[in-house]
């Protein structure tokens, strides 16, 4: 009995060495597929932006009993530079497809307010001076190939722009009991550049 047991004793040990050996790996098998799947069922998704934001909010008010002079005035200078390239670039997107929300965003705000009530002259007071300007120089590219746009699949999307806005709001108000002299002006200049080119190529 123990020559038969000892005899069978490297079969029982290389049984339970490939038991073990395929309940440790069958975890990762179960992962790896399960992965397979979500990347096959959500394709590729893809949202990238570039903004830019500016606001600016300015109140002045001069109350005199003589005169005003160069005095309560606003002043807003704003500048934004783009230069870099927003790029991305998709390939066999099964399932969903291929998705990308891309774009270049520009904005700019600015809100100036100015009084001047003087008993005396006002001059060279409560004027407004907004200057704003965008530019964007860099390129804003999107390719997408094999998104398996049949029946069930959405296929390729794409959602890619570039969008610069300026916005301005100027008030003034000048009450003088003598001369109001180059006083309660606005003045604004506004900006856009844009040399960057928007490319999209699906296949």
């Amino acid at each position: 009995m123990m020559f038969t047991l000892n005899n069978k004793k490297p079969l029982i040990l290389a049984v339970v060495a490939v038991v073990a050996f395929t309940l440790f790996l069958s975890p990762t098998f179960t992962v790896n597929d399960v992965m397979a799947k979500e990347k096959k069922n959500k394709g590729n998704d893809s949202d990238q932006d570039i903004d830019q934001g500016q606001s600016s909010k300015q109140n002045a008010q001069c109350v005199s009993g003589d005169d005003v002079l160069a005095s309560c005035n606003n002043l807003s200078a704003q500048d934004q530079d783009n230069d870099g390239n927003n790029a991305a670039g998709q390939q066999n997107g099964k399932g969903k497809g291929n998705d990308n929300d891309q774009g270049v965003d520009q904005d700019q705000d600015s809100k100036q307010n100015t009084q001047c009530v003087a008993g005396g002259s006002i001059a060279l007071s409560c004027n407004n001076l907004s200057a704003q300007n965008q530019d964007n120089e860099g390129n804003n590219a999107a390719a997408q190939h094999g998104g398996d746009g049949h029946k069930k699949h959405n296929g390729n999307d794409s959602d890619q722009g570039v969008d610069q806005d300026q916005d301005n709001d100027q008030k003034a108000q000048c009450v003088s009991g003598e001369d109001a002299i180059v006083s309660c002006n606005s003045l604004s200049f506004q900006n856009q550049f844009n040399e960057g080119s928007n490319a999209l190529g699906q296949n």
